[in-house]
């Protein structure tokens, strides 16, 4: 990914956070020697460097994930910026976003006991409460377990871009901020939450 040093989220704690949060992502391989892409709910482990999911069996990008290295992207909030708003000759409009990238190796799990492990641990992030893990050994979870795959990925590299106007002078991003928290859209807010907490923890370009 493109990370002008102004836009790098480099803070390893920030970028898992943000993974936790916004963690149904796109896994991106080569099938046939073709990009594909699947869209899935993943599980992030900063601990130990590893990603997990599953997909259904009937799905062909399975099929050569075995020690394929793959990318997964993250995509959080973005806001369209007007160029009105820097109130300043010469702007241009521009898109504000977050964003991670995660490299890694793929390992498919093919054995039971572990994407059965892999499903509960996946189901208690998302819904730590749900009863479905005590019924894993019921038939119908069982038959249903048979339909899937479940993979690991090894991570090698993880990237985090918040291109939040950093570049731009301190008094340009407040006015920038305070434009989008009015906003209606939800997105937009959320872009505007993001560079107020950037605002606090740097002065931006003076």
């Amino acid at each position: 990914m493109y990370i002008p040093k102004y836009f790098d989220m480099h803070d390893p704690g920030k970028v898992a956070s943000f993974i936790h949060a916004h963690s149904f992502g796109v896994l991106i391989s080569g099938v046939d020697g073709r990009p594909f892409a699947t869209h899935l709910p993943f599980l992030y482990d900063a601990e130990r460097n590893v990603l997990f999911a599953h997909m259904a069996k009937a799905n062909p990008q399975w099929q050569d994930l075995d020690g394929q290295e793959v990318l997964v992207v993250f995509s959080g909030p973005h806001a369209y910026i007007s160029p009105v708003w820097y109130q300043e000759a010469d702007s241009v409009p521009t898109w504000n976003y977050v964003a991670a990238h995660v490299y890694g190796t793929c390992a498919v799990i093919d054995n039971e006991q572990e994407l059965a492990a892999l499903l509960a641990d996946i189901v208690r992030f998302y819904e730590p409460d749900s009863e479905l893990p005590a019924q894993a050994d019921e038939p119908f979870y069982g038959n249903l377990m048979k339909a899937i795959v479940g993979f690991r990925i090894d991570i090698t590299n993880v990237e985090g871009k918040a291109k939040l106007s950093q570049n731009k002078s301190a008094e340009v991003q407040e006015r920038l901020a305070a434009k989008l928290s009015a906003s209606a859209d939800p997105d937009a807010q959320a872009i505007g939450r993001w560079m107020q907490d950037y605002r606090k923890g740097s002065k931006g370009v003076e």
